[in-house]
C-alpha cells in the first residue's frame, strides 16, 4: 500500500458512516410481500433497537394501510431518522406532512431514455418538477434526499445538471441508484466519487441483480458515501438490495464500527422469515443455518481449539451458537465435541462411533451420536 492510499485508508476509517433500513419500501416491493401496519411497526421497532440511523418507512401514496403503518410508527418515539419516499409530486409530499416524518425522499429518473420514452418530456422540464417538489418539501419543513433513479445508467452531463441543481437548493443528502444492480464495481466507485465531489452528503442505494450490492456498496463507501441502503435478508424489488447483516458486519470488521447489535441479526432474520414467508437458503452468510456449522473433520479439529481459525468473527458476536455436522467426513474432534457435552470421554467409544458415523448413509444427528453412545454404555 502507498503511503497516500494508506493516508486515505485512516481517514475513511475516522469518516462516520450509517446505514438506512428500507425493509419497509424497497422490502416490501418484493414479489408476494405486503405489511399490515402492525407488522410495519414491529419491524421498525426492531430495527431501531438493532441501531440503525435511518428508516425509509415506506411510500405513503401506495396504499392507506402503507400510510396507517407509517402513522403507527411515527408514534413510538423511535430514535431512528424516519424518511418517507415520494415522487416529485406535490400531493405524494403533502401525505407525508401530515405525518410525524422528517425526512422526505424525493425520486426521478433523469436518463435521455425515460425522459423521452417513459415521461416524454425535456430535461430542463424535468429539472422544474424536481425542483418545485424539493423547494415545497423544504418551505415545508422537510429534510430532503434526492435519487436519480438509475443513476448509474444516466448519462453525466444529466446528472451534473441535477446535482448542481440540488446544491444550489441546498438538498441534504443525494442518493445514487444502482436500479438494474448492473454497475461494475470499479465504475460505481468512479461515479460516487464524482458525485461526492459535489459537496452533498451521498447514500448509495444498490440492487443485486448480479450479485454485485455488496460490493459495491463497499466500493461506494471507498468513495466518500456516508450512507448505505440495505435491508433485512437483503429483500427488494426482483432479487432485493444489500442484505443489512452482511453490511453491519462489514462495518464492524472492517471499519471499526461496533455499535450495531449484530446480536439481533439472526432473531431479525427469522422474524422477516416468518412474516413475509420468504426463506433463506442455508448457506446465506451470517443469518444462514450454516453460517456456523462445521463439518470436514480437519476444519473441527482446528475449531475446537479455536473458532478463529475458521470463523472470522465468533458465532457468540451474532447471538448464535457453532455446531458440527455429523457425516462421513467426521474425524475423533467432531465425535468428541459431543460426546464431552454428554460427560463422556472414553476413547473407545469415540472410535467406535467415528466408525459408525463414517460408514452411515447421510447426516447422523447428534441424537442418535447419544442413542448409540447410550447403547454401548457410556451414558446412564
Amino acid at each position: 500500500m502507498s503511503f497516500k492510499s494508506y493516508v486515505r485508508w485512516c481517514l475513511l476509517r475516522s469518516v462516520q458512516i450509517y446505514l438506512l433500513d428500507s425493509t419497509l419500501r424497497e422490502g416490501e416491493q418484493s414479489p408476494g410481500v405486503s405489511f399490515s401496519p402492525e407488522q410495519r411497526t414491529e419491524i421498525a421497532l426492531a430495527l431501531d433497537d438493532f441501531g440503525v440511523e435511518f428508516i425509509e418507512v415506506g411510500h405513503p401514496a401506495v396504499s392507506d394501510d402503507v400510510l396507517e403503518g407509517i402513522r403507527l410508527i411515527s408514534e413510538q418515539g423511535l430514535k431512528a431518522n424516519l424518511l418517507a419516499h415520494s415522487r416529485a409530486l406535490r400531493r405524494d409530499i403533502d401525505l407525508i406532512l401530515d405525518l410525524n416524518v422528517d425526512w422526505v425522499g424525493i425520486f426521478f429518473c433523469l436518463s435521455n431514455s425515460c425522459l423521452q420514452r417513459r415521461f416524454n418530456i425535456t430535461l430542463d422540464q424535468a429539472l422544474g418538477r424536481i425542483e418545485n417538489a424539493i423547494l415545497y418539501a423544504k418551505d415545508h419543513g422537510l429534510r430532503v434526499r434526492f435519487t436519480p433513479e438509475d443513476t448509474t445508467r444516466t448519462e453525466w452531463r444529466n446528472l451534473e445538471r441535477a446535482l448542481n441543481l440540488a446544491r444550489e437548493l441546498k438538498v441534504d443528502r443525494v442518493s445514487i441508484a444502482d436500479t438494474t444492480g448492473s454497475a461494475h464495481p470499479f465504475y460505481f466507485y468512479e461515479l460516487t466519487e464524482r458525485v461526492v465531489g459535489f459537496g452533498i452528503p451521498t447514500n448509495v442505494h444498490c440492487h443485486n441483480d448480479l450479485g454485485l450490492a455488496l460490493a459495491n456498496a463497499v466500493m461506494g463507501i471507498e468513495a466518500g458515501a456516508t450512507v448505505v441502503d440495505a435491508t433485512i435478508n437483503g429483500i427488494g424489488e426482483r432479487v432485493g438490495i444489500v442484505d443489512l447483516a452482511q453490511i453491519s458486519t462489514i462495518l464492524y470488521y472492517h471499519y471499526g464500527l461496533r455499535h450495531y447489535k449484530l446480536e439481533r441479526l439472526y432473531e431479525m432474520s427469522q422474524m422477516l422469515q416468518e412474516i413475509t414467508g420468504i426463506r433463506m437458503q442455508k448457506n446465506y452468510p451470517i443469518t444462514g443455518e450454516n453460517a456456523f456449522v462445521h463439518k470436514a473433520g480437519l476444519h473441527v479439529s482446528a475449531v475446537v481449539k479455536d473458532p478463529a481459525f475458521y470463523e472470522f468473527l465468533p458465532a457468540e458476536l451474532f447471538g448464535r451458537e457453532r455446531s458440527i455436522y455429523l457425516d462421513k467426513y467426521a474425524g475423533r474432534d467432531s465425535i468428541r465435541f459431543y460426546l464431552e457435552r454428554m460427560g463422556i470421554r472414553d476413547e473407545k467409544i469415540t472410535r467406535k462411533l467415528l466408525s459408525i458415523v463414517k460408514s452411515s448413509q447421510g447426516a447422523f444427528t447428534p441424537e442418535r451420536l447419544l442413542e448409540e453412545a447410550r447403547r454401548m454404555g457410556g451414558v446412564e
